[in-house]
Order: structure tokens, then C-alpha cells, then sequence
């Protein structure tokens, strides 16, 4: 299995944390061994030519941003020059006061949150190139375009076949709401039959039940939208050995125009209706505690 490089840019104050996170990294990325590359680099005076050198073998540079991070001149260099030769980049703040290196906000490079697992995530992303043809002799030339047309068109029906079954489960997960919130509209219209401890207790149950399922929901919806990630990543990969990035393209235009992802308004929707089924549950379940004391 192949090592891959990465070019850790910190301050030195930042080390044992940054030794924390790699740890930790490991462990998230267990098939995506990496070395820390920075160490390559000599303490001389012409370090930038011996760190471009370092760069050059890299598979991608992590900014580990802190308090005093914004005013290092090397980090800033370290920065612009991984995204002069093509090397992508992932930025981590160690808190949210922590101010960005001046080279991060005028390339417009993305930051995460200091959270091994949001880290370990875009370092998979950023090396899912290297990791998608580990197995090809390099050596031999560019891999073959027909294998390479055959797994990118598998890995698009593969992908639309995902979003597709998303709209069914959604579908069926509006639906199941809706039906449980019209049960909670027959309890309450038949107090007068039922009585209202026992219409209560059936909404209370009916709301936990809808609570249950709309959080439920929700963490497939996250779970469909890393799935879609990673596929779209891996499609965009393959686009660079085609004569045209046709889905990069795409997104990059979505992009310009401000476009929202659906997995989000999905999300949005599935926590509403989970606000609303806790919401009755918690008035039907004071309500009975109020009769009981």
C-alpha cells in the first residue's frame, strides 16, 4: 500500500497539538497511510527552496491555523506556493477567533473546524487522485481510456442510482410524517369520545414516535449526502484523465450562482418536523403531569 506525503504547515507553539491530530488521523484513515513530509524540510537559511522541493513530492499541504498563525510569514509562503504547484489544500482553525493567514482568505482556500473527523474527511477527499489509480505503473504511461470511460460511467450510474433511491426515501419519510401528524389531528378531534387522558397519552405516544422517526431521517439524509460527496469526488477524479471535466464544470457554475444542496434543504425539512413532533410531545406529556399532580 502506498504512503502518502502531506506537508504539515504550523507554528511551532502548535506541535503537540498538531501530533495529537496526526495520531488521530491515523487511525480515522487507516487505508490512507501518510508521512509528514515537513520534517524533510532543513533548518537553513534558504529554506523556501528546500520546502518548494518538499512540496513538489506532496499529495496535498495541511494549515493548522491558530492564534498567531496570520502574522507567519513561512505559513503564508508555505500556503501560496502549495497552490502554485497544483497541491490541495485543507485549513483547520483550531478555534473560531482564529484569524486565517492572509494567503487562505486571497485564494479563497475553504477552512474546517478543529475536529479530527472534519479533517480526516477532506484529507480523504484530497487524496482520493492518488488513491484512485495506487495500483497503475505510472511508469507505463497514463492509464487506459477505455478502463478508465468503463468505471467512470459505472461510477455515474452508481451515482444517480443514489440520488434517486434519496428521493424515494424521502418521499416515504414525508409520507409516514404526515400520516402520524394526521393521527394526532384524529386524537385531538375525538376528546370528547375518548376522553382526554386517553387522547393525550395517544398523542404523546404518536409525537415520540414522529420525533423518533424524523431523527431517524435526518441521519440518513446525512448519510446519503457524504455518500454523494464521495462519489462526486471520485467521478471528478476520473474527469481529469477525459477531454472534458463535465461535472466539475457544473459545479463550479453552481457555485457562481450561489446554488444550495438539496441535502441541506433535506435536513432542514427533517428538523422541522422533529421540532414539531417534540413539540407535542412535550405539551401532551405536561399535560398529563399537570392531571396527575
Amino acid at each position: 500500500m502506498n504512503t502518502f506525503r502531506l506537508f504539515f504547515s504550523y507554528r511551532t507553539s502548535e506541535q503537540s497539538r498538531v501530533g495529537e491530530l496526526q495520531n488521530r488521523l491515523k487511525e480515522l484513515l487507516p487505508n490512507l497511510p501518510f508521512e509528514d513530509a515537513s520534517v524533510d524540510v532543513p533548518y537553513v537559511d534558504d529554506w523556501k527552496t528546500a520546502a518548494a522541493s518538499v512540496l513538489e513530492t506532496c499529495d496535498g499541504l495541511v494549515c493548522i491555523v491558530g492564534e498567531d498563525t496570520h502574522e507567519s510569514e513561512p505559513i503564508d509562503w508555505e500556503v501560496r506556493e502549495a497552490h502554485r504547484l497544483g497541491k490541495p489544500v485543507v485549513v483547520a482553525t483550531l478555534s473560531d477567533g482564529c484569524q486565517l493567514p492572509t494567503a487562505c482568505r486571497e485564494l479563497k482556500v475553504e477552512s474546517t473546524r478543529w475536529d479530527a473527523t472534519d479533517v480526516a474527511g477532506r484529507i480523504g477527499e484530497l487524496l482520493v487522485p492518488r488513491a484512485l489509480f495506487h495500483r497503475h505503473d505510472w511508469s507505463l504511461g497514463l492509464p487506459d481510456p477505455a478502463a478508465v470511460w468503463n468505471q467512470y460511467n459505472l461510477m455515474v450510474q452508481s451515482w444517480e442510482s443514489l440520488i434517486g433511491r434519496r428521493q424515494t426515501v424521502n418521499t416515504l419519510y414525508i409520507s409516514a410524517n404526515s400520516a402520524l401528524l394526521a393521527g394526532v389531528g384524529v386524537l385531538i378531534s375525538s376528546v370528547d369520545k375518548m376522553g382526554l387522558a386517553w387522547a393525550v397519552a395517544g398523542v404523546a405516544v404518536v409525537a415520540f414516535l414522529g420525533a423518533a422517526l424524523s431523527f431517524n431521517w435526518r441521519r440518513t439524509i446525512l448519510s446519503y449526502g457524504t455518500l454523494s460527496r464521495a462519489k462526486s469526488k471520485v467521478v471528478a477524479a476520473l474527469e481529469a484523465y477525459m477531454p472534458a471535466q463535465l461535472f466539475d464544470t457544473e459545479w463550479r457554475v453552481l457555485e457562481a450562482r450561489r446554488y444550495k444542496s438539496t441535502t441541506e434543504t433535506d435536513k432542514q425539512t427533517a428538523l422541522f418536523f422533529f421540532l414539531l413532533f417534540l413539540a407535542l410531545f412535550l405539551v401532551a406529556g405536561g399535560i398529563t403531569v399537570g392531571r396527575l399532580i
